[in-house]
């Protein structure tokens, strides 16, 4: 009884799996807002490199995925101090995600838990910066539609993503932010010929301004807060499938 129940479930999750690279050039922009004003706004390019890792099942798939994140964007805005600047933000990320989905005919859809780790850096640039690091925990809900014409598969996909906790730690106070949640989706679809595979997306991320922090230095008290902040992505990914 014991043997047959380890064997049967070695056979369910050892069916078949594929272990994919992809890379991703994103246009990516950040704005943050305060009482309806534009504080600043970042914009350029971003690359992450990632593997994932597909298990099929007989009832269902899991998918773990790892990438980093790195890259320069230009920078319009205000430093913490309140001084105009025009520089580079440079960022850097590790992201993460597992997810179980299931295939139904021309559906599937999918669910799991993600966290991303980023660093939002203008220390390097000409200006006296600072370093926010970034954390989110989220769920994803995702849902779509695929074909296959020969070889050759397409999809289409839409995703809303929960947002658990996002926490942003600033490099010039010893306080935590946590933003607090908006809306958080993405839309996109692709192609897969083989072992290639190629994607088009655009994500939206805000989140609304996070409650006041005090810290004390110096014998006078701060307050320190995130603005209400946006972030747009469109992504162009290849991949390969070994």
């Amino acid at each position: 009884m014991r043997k047959f129940a380890v064997v049967g479930i070695l056979a369910v999750f050892s069916s078949s799996y594929s272990l994919d690279f992809q890379y991703s050039l994103k246009s990516f922009t950040w704005k943050e807002y305060e009482a309806g004003k534009q504080l600043l706004k970042e914009s350029g390019f971003l690359h992450e490199f990632g593997f994932s890792h597909r298990f099929d099942a007989e009832v269902l798939y899991i998918k773990p995925y790892a990438g980093i994140e790195i890259g320069s964007v230009n920078y319009d805005g205000q430093t913490q101090s309140g001084t105009p600047v025009e520089t580079d933000t440079n960022y850097w990320g590790v992201l993460t995600r597992l997810c179980i989905g299931k295939e139904i005919g021309l559906f599937f859809g999918e669910t799991g838990v993600g966290y991303d780790y980023w660093k939002r850096n203008l220390e390097t640039s000409s200006a006296i910066g600072y370093t926010e690091t970034w954390s989110q925990f989220y769920v994803p809900l995702r849902v779509g539609l695929q074909g296959n014409i020969s070889e050759t598969k397409l999809y289409w996909f839409g995703e809303y993503r929960i947002n658990i906790r996002t926490k942003n730690e600033p490099s010039i106070s010893p306080v935590t932010l946590e933003p607090k949640a908006d809306l958080f989706f993405t839309i996109g679809g692709g192609i897969e010929v083989k072992r290639l595979k190629f994607e088009l997306s655009y994500s939206y991320d805000k989140w609304k301004k996070s409650d006041r922090e005090y810290y004390l230095s110096g014998g006078y008290v701060y307050a320190v807060w995130q603005p209400e902040s946006k972030r747009e992505v469109v992504r162009f990914t290849a991949g390969y499938s070994f």
